[in-house]
């Protein structure tokens, strides 16, 4: 029993005679609501293990469907991927075979291109090649009657003006072989390019036969 109730008791006099009834009136009163606490105390006990072993039962229900959820997603995901792997995989040929057929016509096109190329570059080589022929058939027939021309100059004995080469010479550095318009300036003028470059050649260069503004003389 509680010591301090006892002290109680042990201490009540003479004095406190009269309100011992009261007093157990009193404690009559307090065991009963002490009781009715007692007995919500029990309820809220039971209701609390109630409670928590059905919080035991709905967190394993919740584990178990969580686990389940979990199977099925991934069986789910395993389903999609191997569906989008075929998917990529059927894309990925059908690409292929695109690139190849594609690739096989770039092939048929540059190969036909490169026909057309060639056959254009020999049509021209053909024609520069009988330009050429032509340019050099003139070139001959124009030396063969400069030669012919010089024979009968020689043959008649004709006199030659003093200053034939140079005449030549002159007409020779207007034409397409003479000097540019460059190469003109830098010595100040034509006639003064005449004059420097004449003067460097010898007697034998400047009338030689051979000399090329000799042969269009």
């Amino acid at each position: 029993m509680n010591a301090n109730f006892m002290n109680a008791v042990t201490n009540l006099t003479v004095a406190d005679y009269e309100h011992i009834d009261q007093m157990c009136l009193i404690l009559k009163a307090r065991k009963k609501e002490l009781r009715t606490e007692k007995s919500e105390m029990l309820k809220a006990d039971k209701a609390a293990e109630k409670a928590a072993a059905k919080a035991l039962k709905d967190e394993a229900k919740a584990a178990e469907k969580a686990e389940k959820d979990a199977l099925k997603a991934a069986e789910k995901a395993a389903a999609k991927a191997i569906k989008d792997e075929a998917k990529a995989a059927e894309k990925a040929e059908k690409d292929a075979l695109k690139a190849a057929e594609k690739a096989e016509k770039d092939a048929l096109k540059a190969t036909e291109k490169a026909e057309k190329d060639a056959k254009k570059a020999s049509e021209k080589a053909e024609k520069d090649a009988k330009k050429a022929a032509e340019k050099a058939a003139k070139t001959l027939e124009k030396l063969q009657a400069d030669a012919v021309k010089h024979a009968k100059r020689e043959a008649a004995g004709s006199p030659k003006a003093k200053n034939w080469a140079y005449q030549n010479f002159t007409r020779w550095a207007k034409g397409d072989d003479g000097p540019s318009e460059e190469e003109i300036s830098a010595a100040g003028g034509r006639r003064d390019w005449l004059k420097a470059e004449w003067a460097v050649l010898t007697k034998e260069q400047q009338g030689a036969l051979d000399a090329p503004w000799n042969v269009i003389a």
